[in-house]
C-alpha cells in the first residue's frame, strides 16, 4: 500500500513539474511584470519626494525674493537715503531737476 501512495505522489509531483515547465514562459512574463511594477512604484515615490523638496525650495526662494524686494523698497525712501549719505556731506536737492536739451548739428 505504501508503494501505491509513493507512485501516486510521484506521479503528482511529475505532473506538477511538467505543468511548471509547460507554463514557464507565462511564469517568466508574470515575474517580469512584477519587477516592472516594483520599479515603477519606486520611481514614482522618488519623483514625489523630489517634487516635495523642490516645492520647499521654491517657497524658500520666494520668501527670500520678497524680503529683498522689501529691503530695496525701504532703502529707496528719501529719509533712508539721507541717513545713509549723511556722513559724506551730500545734501538733498533744493531745486527741482531740469531737462538738458542738446541741439542737433547739421553735417
Amino acid at each position: 500500500m505504501t508503494s501505491f501512495q509513493d507512485k501516486k505522489s510521484t506521479i503528482f509531483r511529475l505532473k506538477w513539474v511538467e505543468w511548471i515547465f509547460v507554463n514557464l514562459p507565462f511564469v517568466c512574463y508574470l515575474a517580469l511584470l512584477g519587477v516592472i511594477y516594483i520599479s515603477n512604484a519606486h520611481a514614482s515615490e522618488r519623483a514625489v519626494r523630489r517634487i516635495e523638496s523642490l516645492k520647499e525650495e521654491v517657497k524658500q526662494t520666494k520668501w527670500k525674493a520678497l524680503n529683498i524686494r522689501q529691503e530695496v523698497m525701504r532703502g529707496s525712501i528719501q529719509s533712508q537715503i539721507e541717513s545713509r549719505v549723511q556722513g559724506t556731506g551730500l545734501l538733498p536737492a533744493t531745486e527741482p531737476p531740469f531737462k538738458i536739451v542738446a541741439q542737433k548739428t547739421k553735417k
